[in-house]
């Protein structure tokens, strides 16, 4: 049974007012394999194309099928902008000749699925999200090759990187394939010679402080520690600590559990980080609101216009009025389902808006509305 702890309140307490979280690039991309290009098979991939992109949208592991969703996903047609074919060799494991392999590459059209969303009230996860800097141990014989491992024959441990091979390689794929479908950025560490100074036990012990000195040259923005190690009746075991790079003391997340392979608890792993983030930064469906805020620090027609387009393209806002304009300050009307606090948090992703030079991103009492800085892009 998992235990899971969410504590992400002080993740985004330390990281309000700094560059947190980077936007996904290809969150509305979705490669899926088809037997072949043929129109039946393309509406096919299409529709479970839709089905995953909707999963990195609303931040739901299972999407909660209704009349509206079921009648999406048979005309997925009117939600994607583009696609194309791809042919690629596949290697077999047992080596020999690629076998040839048909991708359909869909690119989904961001507005119409939006307003999917808004009509049946699924919560909407911003593309705004947090880099995870990736830690993970394995324990077993031979650190983790199939099979049992034999107390009295020692075991291993071995710390899965981006050049893993074997278990831990399929440990690392696991993790990315999942991570994809949820719309999540994974770093794995390099484990050269800058990170031999941190030793397996360091990791395995949850030694903290030397993590976080590791950690420092990789960009990230969370840090997920996993122990994996092989059950000597079979299976394997796992624990993970989700922490912000901020917060020595405090973790964001953690959670242990079980399963048939060091993949299935890695890629259960990724699901669990993704559902608490989801939790805490999903914007779920409610009545629409409008909040006043105050942007301070364009100056220009062309700052202006930058703060506009930034606030238009986040998916957690409906819509952007501008109330008024003067030399040193843009006043805006926002439209969002999002509650005021959770909306702030939000705002102040990515490091393009900040607190005001009174530290808090709230004015006096005496105003409703917020005041932030625009720091134009990173």
């Amino acid at each position: 049974m998992a235990r899971v702890r969410l504590l992400l309140a002080c993740v985004v307490a330390g990281a309000a007012g700094t560059a947190w979280a980077e936007v996904v690039p290809w969150l509305y991309d979705v490669e899926i394999t088809v037997a072949s290009q043929s129109d039946a098979d393309r509406r096919r991939a299409a529709g479970a194309a839709l089905a995953e992109v909707l999963t990195r949208v609303t931040g739901l592991r299972e999407i909660p099928f209704g009349s509206q969703v079921d009648g999406a996903i048979r005309e997925s047609e009117r939600y994607y902008a583009r696609y194309a074919f791809a042919t690629r060799g596949i290697q077999p494991e047992e080596g020999g000749e690629a076998i040839p392999q048909t991708h359909l590459e869909i690119h989904f059209e961001r507005g119409t699925l939006l307003d999917l969303l808004r009509r049946t009230g699924l919560p909407v996860w911003s593309a705004d999200r947090p880099t995870v800097l990736v830690w993970v141990v394995l324990e077993g014989a031979l650190a983790g090759e199939a099979g049992g491992a034999d107390p009295s024959r020692g075991r291993t441990r071995r710390v899965v990187s981006s050049t893993s091979v074997g278990v831990a390689e399929e440990v690392a794929l696991a993790m990315h394939r999942e991570a994809r479908r949820r719309g999540i950025m994974l770093t794995f560490p390099l484990t050269d010679l800058d990170d031999r100074g941190l030793r397996v036990t360091d990791l395995w012990g949850r030694f903290w402080t030397a993590i976080m000195r590791t950690s420092r040259r990789y960009a990230r923005d969370l840090m997920l520690l996993g122990r994996v190690a092989a059950n000597p009746g079979g299976g394997w075991s796992s624990h993970w600590e989700l922490k912000s790079p901020g917060e020595e003391q405090e973790l964001a997340a953690s959670f242990i559990h079980q399963g048939s392979s060091a993949a299935v608890v890695a890629g259960e792993a990724v699901h669990r980080v993704a559902d608490a983030l989801a939790q805490r930064f999903g914007v779920r469906g409610g009545d629409l609101d409008t909040i006043t805020l105050t942007v301070r620090g364009a100056q220009t027609v062309r700052g202006y216009a930058a703060v506009l387009a930034y606030l238009q393209s986040r998916e957690y806002i409906t819509r952007v009025d501008v109330s008024a304009v003067e030399p040193s300050a843009l006043h805006l009307k926002l439209h969002s389902r999002s509650a005021r606090d959770q909306l702030v948090e939000l705002l102040l992703m990515g490091g393009y808006l900040s607190q005001s030079r009174s530290g808090s991103p709230t004015p006096p009492p005496a105003g409703p509305g917020l005041e932030l800085v625009w720091m134009g892009a990173r």
